[in-house]
């Protein structure tokens, strides 16, 4: 898959994760319409739009990072929401399902592996997109061979997996033959929380051996991988509380991994993580030209067809042809003004760096003294690039042992 593939189905994907986020909050607000809906409802929004943005963003510039494409795959967890809102109404399992009702039985058994997992794969990759080293490759397998074996169960087992606590019973599996009783609940667990401290542990590791930057980077993941982990252990104590404050502490543990994708998308911004912000530059630049261009279209449509309507009924090609040369001709200029504001308001220091390396090309053209000259590069330097320290070497020209005069021969004259 080449760069440019990549970064379209990136953001397809994204797309596609932000319209059924609408439809699941929109159908959510329509089915209870209540004030703790429309939070939810807007919650899980904010959710889906955090993961599935910071991994298109990340696609897009480095497609090969598993950081973005893990992100993209815990936003694609929003796909099965509806289906999820639709089984935790159900007060029983379905007696006599269809096949599409037993498929989303069979989902919804093992779903949370789709919203746990991909989360718990990020450290291991953050923030190069590599592991730290060869060896860590078994650790990636452990969390794979989970996967595979809780998915194994959840399709074979003679009863879907309850996800419903509310449910007395479950569905029968038309194709199982395990015994949830087999499940090897002993050797699952334990390797499961061996797989989160192997994780975090690579992290630390990682940041260990990191240089400065990639460590502030790599703090704002670890902050963020705290509080969650924080309101996760303090959801298991109010567990058996049940109540409000159980129900508080539940929706404050799920909004609390919205914080990954924004303690990465703030490493990104902040410390120039993967040179994203170049891309967001120019999608601001290109999104603002294109819909002021787009104003002026409509406008000039409108008001050389009202003038030439004076005179004819129909809408004359005339229209179309002379709101398109304004278009052509307010391009380059109007491209140009939206770039000197973007980078003014959003990227200041950029655009003073611009400023002055202007400034210094014009001094560079009229300046002859060759100390004002260097001084001048001097300050330049520093105020574009912040070094520690600043050294300027001028070769020495050397000395002319002999001049030549070249005189025309008078034949030439």
């Amino acid at each position: 898959m080449s760069n440019r593939t990549a970064a379209r189905f990136a953001w397809i994907i994204c797309v596609l994760v932000m319209m059924t986020a609408v439809i699941s909050a929109v159908s959510g607000v329509a089915a209870e319409r209540t004030i703790s809906s429309f939070g939810r409802a807007l919650s899980g929004f904010a959710w889906s739009a955090a993961f599935a943005v910071t991994g298109a963003l990340i696609v897009s510039n480095r497609p090969r990072n598993m950081v973005g494409w893990l992100l993209i795959l815990e936003a694609t967890f929003t796909f099965i929401l509806p289906m999820g809102d639709y089984f935790n109404r159900l007060g029983q399992a379905p007696t006599d399902p269809s096949w599409l009702t037993l498929i989303g039985l069979w989902i919804y058994g093992w779903g949370w592996l789709w919203y746990i997992f991909p989360v718990l794969f990020i450290p291991l990759f953050f923030p190069t997109g590599r592991l730290l080293s060869a060896r860590w490759r078994s650790v990636v397998g452990l969390g794979l061979g989970l996967c595979v074996l809780f998915l194994f169960f959840a399709s074979f087992s003679e009863e879907f997996i309850p996800g419903n606590e509310h449910w007395l019973t479950s569905a029968v599996n038309p194709i199982g033959f395990l015994s949830l009783d087999l499940f090897p609940d002993q050797f699952w667990f334990p390797s499961l929380l061996a797989f989160i401290v192997l994780s975090v542990l690579s992290l630390l590791l990682r940041y260990r051996h990191a240089g400065a930057v990639e460590r502030e980077q790599m703090r704002w993941l670890l902050f963020a991988a705290a509080l969650f982990a924080g309101v996760y252990l303090v959801g298991l104590f109010t567990n058996s509380l049940g109540g409000p404050i159980d129900a508080f502490v539940v929706a404050l543990r799920d909004q609390s991994m919205t914080l990954l994708p924004i303690a990465i998308a703030v490493a990104i911004l902040r410390y120039r993580l993967y040179d994203i912000d170049v891309i967001i530059r120019k999608t601001l630049q290109y999104a603002v030209l294109s819909a002021l261009l787009a104003l002026v279209y409509f406008g000039s449509v409108v008001l050389l067809q009202n003038v030439v309507g004076r005179t004819t009924d129909e809408q004359s090609p005339l229209v179309i042809v002379v709101s398109t040369l304004i278009i052509a001709a307010l391009f380059a200029p109007l491209r140009q003004r939206v770039q000197a504001f973007i980078d003014r308001r959003f990227y200041r220091q950029k655009y003073d760096a611009q400023q002055i390396l202007a400034h210094f090309a014009q001094t560079a053209r009229d300046e002859v003294e060759m100390e004002a000259l260097t001084a001048e590069l001097t300050r330049v330097i520093q105020e574009t690039m912040q070094p520690e320290t600043t050294a300027l070497w001028l070769k020495p020209t050397p000395a002319l042992s002999r001049v030549e005069v070249a005189v025309p021969h008078p034949d030439s004259l």
